[in-house]
């Protein structure tokens, strides 16, 4: 194996330095190694950072180097991982009613009225907490092409949720889906 030691290397075919990329090192070296626009240590953009440890920055972006979940490597912070969390700290968002959309994954959506589960929205393992915020009864509709399985008994379709009910929705793929919690019928 060859080593090649150099405070950077430029890539590109521009005679001007500020239209290529390059490769380097800060002028005190830190254990990163950067990839930027112009010349080593003034470059006008840093597109992409690595540390030593293998944590990433992508246009001042911080990324964790990826590890397959459930695994036990535990020495680096997974993005599934952060996905996970970031789906447990979602704050409320509160609506008439309508059709869940993509944006209300690992949220409580807060409704006054009806609302549809859609079909081919949601990924498997995706969650959508539902409270009823209203004095009366709703209803929870199946969407077109999805399985609305209610938890503990072989009851599909809609349902209905009472007033002040809470359920959780859990997608077991983008076509089916498990709902369970208090005031549900």
């Amino acid at each position: 194996m060859s080593t090649l030691k150099t405070n950077n290397i430029q890539v590109g075919q521009s005679v001007t330095a500020t239209n290529n990329f390059t490769w380097y090192q800060p002028t005190t070296p830190d254990g990163t190694i950067r990839l930027g626009v112009g010349n080593s240590g003034s470059t006008t953009l840093d597109a992409i950072n690595v540390s030593s440890t293998g944590a990433a920055t992508f246009n001042n972006n911080v990324f964790a180097g990826t590890q397959p979940e459930k695994t036990a490597n535990t020495a680096v912070a997974t993005t599934a991982f952060v996905d996970r969390i970031r789906s447990l700290t979602t704050p409320s968002t509160t609506s008439s009613g309508g059709t869940l959309v993509v944006g209300d994954r690992g949220s409580l959506v807060s409704v006054t009225a009806g609302v549809t589960i859609p079909a081919n929205v949601f990924a498997a393992q995706d969650v959508v907490t539902i409270y009823n915020n209203s004095a009366s009864s709703i209803t929870i509709t199946q969407g077109g092409s999805l399985t609305l399985r209610q938890v503990g008994t072989s009851n599909t379709g809609n349902r209905t949720l009472a007033l002040r009910g809470l359920v959780t929705v859990v997608f077991i793929s983008a076509t089916e889906a498990v709902i369970s919690g208090g005031g549900l019928t």
